[in-house]
Formats: structure tokens, C-alpha cells, sequence
């Protein structure tokens, strides 16, 4: 089998050759993916070089379908043999697949149309929403990871409208998640951490029903509201990619405000992270010093994680206060901030305005969370490795007026 492509705009042309049956259903799911992986959601394929269709090949056929529709995008069979397209008839699937002149047309978007915000690393549209400035408050003291032992939590209830970070574990009391607290991230219903008990296993919670998931934090950053941006972005060159401190600089545009809290929903080109490998409730007052925080932290020194998805809940400041200051690090050389990771497995994002609590709720499934970390910036000179990286993504921009903390 041979597949040849050509991009046209919106539309990426797939000509296909060769038999469609079980044993080359296979790789067509695995390319069909790929050219979804990389941003392809309209789909005009050619079927005329198929000699043969089996039921793995409608199969495969149904699968593209679905998957382009789930995005918002479309499927198309733009030609075929005589026997594929007899094939499709028997099974009454030829009206489903084989598309009508209107729809080799560019789709019109009902919706109107976005903001385009100026970049030179990306391509970025804003659409606004109906939020307005969001609630917050900060949790604990952080410098006690330094050297301390904390003593007590403070349960957060993850309901819809509250996004936070910090470290943290799901459980009932202090005494409950002792040996568990490690980072967490919890956004619109949803909750994940991880463990600092040698797991190395993430574990999550969402909300349903009379379910909600509760964290009990040592520290943590809190933002509740509404958001009242969504900032779409995508790489402006194939192959490229779209650092974090670019996406907070457009976001503190479009929220005009010196603090904003942030979403971010991204397929994920490498994370500069760490995360605890021991929980810090007892004290320890050389953790950090060499050796001995090779015991207590991993550092990723390379872009990890390529090729998956990640949910990123951050909060970051033009000039913080200081209140603010002791949980913020540096993001860039204007924005200090505090961003951790839910890292997921790969999931595309349909185009166009999403709802944060439904990408979310996609976002936490049975075995889909992979790992929680704190986003770092690493300018060493050298040998540092930079910051983290994404491929396209949207972004959902939460602003805090000045002195709003309750």
C-alpha cells in the first residue's frame, strides 16, 4: 500500500494505493493518525488506486471518520475504484463517506471570527468568552519545602469553577496523605497528583455526581471564575514549536491584567519539569544540599514527554506582590509564575472555541494520566536545557485585578 499526501489549505489530500485489507488496515490507522497528530482535521482522501476492500479496510475507513468528526473536521472520499465504491454501496456506507460538491470547500465557521494576536514563534487567536476577573488566594508558605516540615493541610474542594496547583494530595486528612503529598494540579472538577510513596504512579479524581474530588494542600495557588479568554495556538512553522514564556506574554495581552491565572490544554513538543520523590511532611533541614536532593527530587535536564498531551495550571505576574512573590518563580525576563503539568496521553483538540470542563473531563480517563510535574525554566548558561516547548494547544486566560485576593 502507498499513501501520498498534499496539503491545500484547510484540506489535506490523501491518495491511497494498493489493497485495504488486515494486514494494511493497520498501518492506514497508524498514518490517518499521524496527519491528525499533526494538525490535519480535514481530510479529502482518493481511493482510486484501491484494488481491494475488506472489512478491516471499512474498519479503518469508519475509524478516520470518527476521529476527524470528533475534532469538528470531516472525512471524505473524493474518488474510488469501481469495486471500493460497490463495496461502500453494499454496506450502505457510500451516501456516509463519499462527499457533495459543497463539501470540498473550505468549512465557513459560524462562530466569529477570533483575534489574531501577533507573534513571531506563533500562530495565536483569541476568542473572548463571558468570564470576568477571577477570585484567588495563596495557600501555606512555600519556603517551608525548603527546610521545614509542615504540619498541616488545608482541604480544597475541586468543584467546576476552581483551578489551583501547588503541593498536595487526594485524601481525607493530614495524617490520611502523609507519605502521598507530591504535586498536583485541579481544574474544573478534575484533580491529579503524585504520589511521593515510590509508586511513581499518578493517581486522579473527577467529578461525578455527588463525587468531588478533595485535595488536602500544604501549599497551593487558587483561582476561581470563569475564563474570559480562549487563546488558540499552534507553531508557525511545521516541525516548530511554541515555548511556554510566549504563551504567557500573549496571555497577559489578552488579559490586561498584572496577575492572570492560566489553563492550558496543549499537545506537548518536550517539559522541562521536576517533581518531589519523597513527601515533604518531615523536616529535613539539608534536602535540598548535595547529594541529599538527589533523594528528594527528580530533574528532568532534557525536553521530556514529546509526543503526549498535558493539562497546565499556572498562575503568573507582571510584577508580583509580596504575597504572591515566595510562591512564583521566573517564566521568562518580564513574567514570574508557578505552572505544573498533568501529563496525558495524546489527544487532539478540535479547532475553533472548546469548553474548558468538557477538554478536561476528556483529559482524565482510566490509565490516560501519565505523570504530574512542576514546569521549570532552566537559563543556565550552557548547559541549560531552556523551557518547555508545545506543538498547539488552547489556552484559557483567567484575569485577577490588582489586590484581588480573598
Amino acid at each position: 500500500m502507498e499513501i501520498v499526501k498534499q496539503r491545500d489549505g484547510d484540506f489535506l489530500h490523501v491518495r491511497v494505493s494498493g489493497r485495504l485489507d488486515n494486514h494494511w488496515s493497520q498501518p492506514f490507522d497508524e498514518a490517518i493518525a499521524e496527519m491528525i497528530r499533526e494538525g490535519a482535521h480535514h481530510l479529502r482522501v482518493d481511493l482510486s488506486g484501491v484494488n481491494y476492500l475488506s472489512s478491516a479496510g471499512i474498519g479503518a475507513l469508519m475509524t478516520a471518520y470518527r476521529d476527524t468528526r470528533e475534532l469538528q473536521g470531516s472525512f471524505v472520499i473524493t474518488a474510488a475504484s469501481e469495486r471500493v465504491r460497490m463495496i461502500l454501496q453494499l454496506v450502505e456506507l457510500e451516501s456516509l463517506l463519499f462527499g457533495t460538491s459543497t463539501e470540498t470547500e473550505a468549512p465557513v465557521s459560524a462562530i466569529e471570527g477570533p483575534r489574531a494576536i501577533d507573534s513571531e514563534k506563533a500562530l495565536f487567536e483569541c476568542y473572548p468568552l463571558d468570564g470576568g476577573h477571577a477570585t484567588h488566594r495563596f495557600i501555606g508558605d512555600p519556603t517551608t519545602l525548603v527546610h521545614g516540615g509542615f504540619e498541616e493541610t488545608t482541604p480544597i474542594t475541586a468543584s467546576l469553577d476552581l483551578f489551583a496547583l501547588g503541593v498536595g494530595a487526594l485524601g481525607s486528612s493530614y495524617d490520611d496523605c502523609r507519605s502521598l503529598f507530591g504535586e498536583f494540579v485541579a481544574a474544573a472538577g478534575s484533580a491529579a497528583y503524585m504520589p511521593t510513596d515510590g509508586t511513581s504512579t499518578p493517581d486522579y479524581m473527577t467529578r461525578s455526581g455527588g463525587l468531588v474530588p478533595e485535595i488536602q494542600a500544604l501549599y497551593a495557588i487558587e483561582f476561581r471564575g470563569a475564563p474570559s479568554h480562549l487563546l488558540r495556538f499552534e507553531a508557525s512553522n511545521p516541525g516548530g514549536t511554541v515555548p511556554l514564556s510566549e504563551i504567557v506574554r500573549v496571555c497577559a495581552t489578552a488579559a490586561g491584567t498584572r496577575d492572570f491565572g492560566v489553563v492550558i490544554a496543549a499537545e506537548v513538543s518536550g517539559l522541562i519539569c521536576t517533581m518531589l520523590r519523597r513527601s515533604p511532611a518531615q523536616p529535613d533541614p539539608a534536602r535540598f544540599d548535595f547529594p541529599n536532593v538527589r533523594e528528594w527530587l527528580s530533574f528532568m535536564p532534557e525536553h521530556e514527554y514529546a509526543r503526549t498531551s498535558s493539562i497546565v495550571t499556572g498562575f503568573a505576574s507582571s510584577s508580583p506582590s509580596e504575597e504572591a512573590d515566595p510562591f512564583l518563580r521566573p517564566v521568562s525576563d518580564a513574567f514570574r509564575g508557578h505552572f505544573h503539568a498533568a501529563v496525558t496521553a495524546f489527544r487532539s483538540l478540535p479547532r475553533g472555541k472548546i469548553e474548558i470542563a468538557e477538554v478536561l473531563a476528556q483529559a482524565f480517563q482510566a490509565r490516560s494520566v501519565f505523570s504530574v510535574v512542576h514546569l521549570l525554566r532552566d537559563n543556565r548558561p550552557i548547559e541549560g536545557a531552556g523551557e518547555s516547548e508545545f506543538q498547539r494547544g488552547a489556552c484559557w486566560i483567567f484575569p485577577i485585578a490588582n489586590g484581588d485576593a480573598s
